[in-house]
C-alpha cells in the first residue's frame, strides 16, 4: 500500500471507530411518545392507529419491540383507553431499524381469556420513568 494511502488510513479509521462506538452507545435511549416525529404516529380510525418506532441498526430487535410496545400503551392512554392488540406488523433494515404495527385501543376491563391484549397501564408500570418524568 502507498505510504499516502496507509497515511489517509491511519486518520480516517479512528474517526470511523468512534462513530460507530457512539452510535452503538445511543441504542438504549427510548424517545416517549410526546417527542415522536408526526409522521411515526397516525390515526387510521377514532381508536386504530399506525405507531412506528425506528433505532440504529445496532439495536436488537428484542429492544425496538420493547419501545414499540411502551409506545402504543403510551398512546393508548393518552387517548383514554386502557387495553391495545397489536396487528399488521411491518420491519425495514437499512440505515436504522424501523418496526411499525397497526394499534387497536379498547376501553374496560380484561377479558376473562384474552391472551392477544395488553393492558396499557401495567405495561408502563413495569419500565422506569421517562425523560419527561412520567411514566
Amino acid at each position: 500500500m502507498p505510504k499516502t494511502v496507509r497515511n489517509l488510513v491511519k486518520q480516517i479509521l479512528p474517526v470511523l471507530v468512534i462513530g460507530f462506538v457512539v452510535t452503538g452507545c445511543a441504542t438504549g435511549h427510548y424517545t416517549p411518545l410526546e417527542s415522536a416525529d408526526k409522521d411515526q404516529v397516525e390515526q387510521i380510525k377514532e381508536h386504530i392507529y399506525r405507531v412506528e418506532y425506528q433505532v440504529s441498526p445496532f439495536t436488537s430487535q428484542e429492544q425496538l419491540d420493547e419501545y414499540l410496545r411502551r409506545r402504543c400503551a403510551e398512546l393508548t392512554v393518552r387517548e383514554g383507553y386502557d387495553l391495545f392488540h397489536l396487528t399488521q406488523r411491518a420491519d425495514v433494515l437499512g440505515l436504522s431499524r424501523r418496526t411499525s404495527m397497526t394499534v387497536t385501543m379498547y376501553k374496560g376491563a380484561m377479558p376473562v381469556g384474552a391472551t392477544d391484549l395488553i393492558d396499557a397501564r401495567a405495561l408502563l408500570g413495569t419500565f422506569p420513568p421517562s425523560r419527561s418524568g412520567k411514566k
